[in-house]
């Protein structure tokens, strides 16, 4: 087996989407990612943990006798890991700090109406200053 400090965590999110569905290209679309990058993942997953995890078979895959041993498990653990973080508070806008800013970059070329302060001087320092 390999150390859990040497193996990409994100792995285990494509290993477990295949496991699921049974199909590359389904688990790459439920991933929102492309089918050679879940190919890709399943290829260093392999790698890491010297198994093939997933057999070619017509109509999608079929898994191993490690992966079918590690399916539950990586299911469970992502789940729990699910419902962890979504117990957190969720981010409250009107409570954040806010700070506004304004940028100076490659400016030369805009008319100096861009930015107020910079009619007095190069630098926008005191625009970041003042209240929007």
């Amino acid at each position: 087996m390999t150390e859990l400090a040497r193996l990409d965590l994100n792995l285990l999110r494509v290993f477990d989407a295949v496991a699921r569905e049974r199909h590359v290209t389904r688990s790459s679309q439920r991933l929102n990612l492309s089918q050679p990058a879940v190919s890709n993942a399943l290829a260093r997953l392999r790698a890491a943990l010297g198994d093939e995890l997933f057999l070619r078979r017509p109509g999608g895959v079929e898994p191993t006798a490690l992966a079918s041993a590690l399916a539950g498990p990586v299911t469970e653990a992502l789940d729990r890991l699910s419902d962890v973080l979504a117990v957190q508070a969720p981010f409250a806008t009107p409570t954040a700090p806010t700070r506004r800013r304004c940028w100076n970059a490659a400016t030369r070329n805009l008319p100096s109406r861009s930015c107020p302060s910079r009619r007095r001087s190069m630098r926008a320092s005191r625009c970041c200053r003042r209240a929007f």
